[in-house]
């Protein structure tokens, strides 16, 4: 009897699956993605960075400098984590670094902006003690975030180029630091290693979040039809923990001075903008997965096309973050977060888009997901 109804339940899952992946290639043909001419790139830091005046450019802003930068030399580095985070975090960068500091071959970083007076004399004090602050002469803002993520690759270039790997991760994490290294030096262990940004699971086919409820889950990440009109994000690799190579990192921030009178209404969107905008640019950059074998080419090819398996996956089967969360909400198997987005991004958006006149009357059920 248990037998008969998993295997009539299973049947009913495969149909609906199939189902979907149908409308979406439908779509995809219909609405398809726009081809975009490769940006030819240099590989030289001297293209984007002046040796002599210790500045360089990232997006539209020119003369960006180091305002702090840490002072142990990078001197047998296989892997470089840069967290981005902001001044006031001292906290989750202790967390992170009694996770990750020790570590044979791997240096950790935080990447910061400008702040106040105050905070500032506390950085230079936390980067005396600690050696692992880089700080560049940009305002902190959340909307800066894709300035200090191209920033590190600089800084990395410049200073630790000989790493084999710079994975780039927010400070609000807990990273299986251990079991990623293993995943690596199974894949790459010889060898020169390939052009690639890898991640848990990369979300294709994922639709913009267009609606503008402030307090909502997924508020953080919408973008108008006017800044953003194509009909999904390009493929991307969420920013919670994704791994590249200091190459690459270079070639993505010469595309950002390249093309910045196109990109910068996106530029906000931080991770979607640098592994999926930037990255469209050099199509010679891979994106997957980064567990291999049969399964994770299965996914890669076949599975992670569902936006919904993409997120589902990167909640629930996440071995590489195992805590992340954000505004007292929690991301790793956080059951709240998972049914809230599900519900904001299938339910509401959709039917206050289809039927503009209900939303007086959704704002009850928006405000169940808010944030604090």
């Amino acid at each position: 009897m248990q037998k008969e109804f998993w295997k009539k339940h299973l049947r009913r899952g495969v149909i609906i699956f199939i189902a979907v992946k149908i409308i979406m290639g439908l779509q995809n043909v219909i609405f398809p993605k726009p081809s975009l001419k490769e940006t030819k790139v240099s590989h030289l830091l001297e293209t984007i960075y002046s040796l002599d005046s210790e500045s360089f450019s990232i997006l539209d802003k020119k003369d960006i400098s180091f305002t702090l930068r840490p002072r142990l030399a990078c001197q047998e580095v296989e892997m470089v984590v840069m967290a981005l985070s902001a001044p006031k975090n001292t906290e989750k960068r202790e967390t992170l670094r009694s996770l990750v500091s020790s570590r044979p071959g791997v240096r950790l970083i935080f990447l910061l902006g400008q702040t106040s007076p105050e905070v500032q004399r506390e950085l230079q004090a936390e980067n005396v003690a600690h050696g692992d602050l880089v700080q560049i002469s940009v305002k902190d803002h959340y909307t800066a975030l894709a300035y200090k993520t191209l920033s590190g690759f600089v800084w990395v270039n410049r200073l630790c180029g000989a790493a084999r790997y710079v994975v780039k991760v927010d400070d609000d994490i807990k990273l299986d630091i251990e079991h990623l290294q293993r995943i690596l030096n199974t894949k790459y262990s010889g060898g020169t290693i390939p052009d690639f940004i890898e991640c848990p699971s990369v979300m294709r086919n994922m639709r913009p979040w267009r609606q503008t409820h402030s307090k909502s889950i997924m508020s953080k990440w919408s973008i108008s039809i006017k800044d953003m009109a194509r009909r999904v994000y390009p493929d991307f690799c969420p920013g919670w923990a994704y791994v590249t190579t200091p190459r690459v990192g270079l070639a993505l921030a010469e595309v950002s001075v390249k093309n910045h009178p196109t990109l910068m209404k996106t530029a906000r969107l931080d991770d979607i903008f640098v592994t999926g905008f930037l990255r469209e640019f050099l199509p010679w950059v891979k994106l997957r997965q980064l567990n291999d074998g049969a399964m994770g080419a299965a996914w890669n090819k076949f599975f992670s096309h569902c936006p919904y398996l993409g997120i589902t996956k990167n909640i629930f089967f996440n071995d590489i973050v195992v805590d992340k969360g954000s505004n007292g909400v929690s991301y790793i198997n956080g059951h709240k977060f998972y049914w809230c987005a599900f519900l904001e991004y299938i339910i509401l958006e959709n039917l206050e888009l289809a039927f503009p006149g209900v939303m007086p009357y959704t704002e009850p059920l928006w405000s169940l997901c808010k944030r604090d």
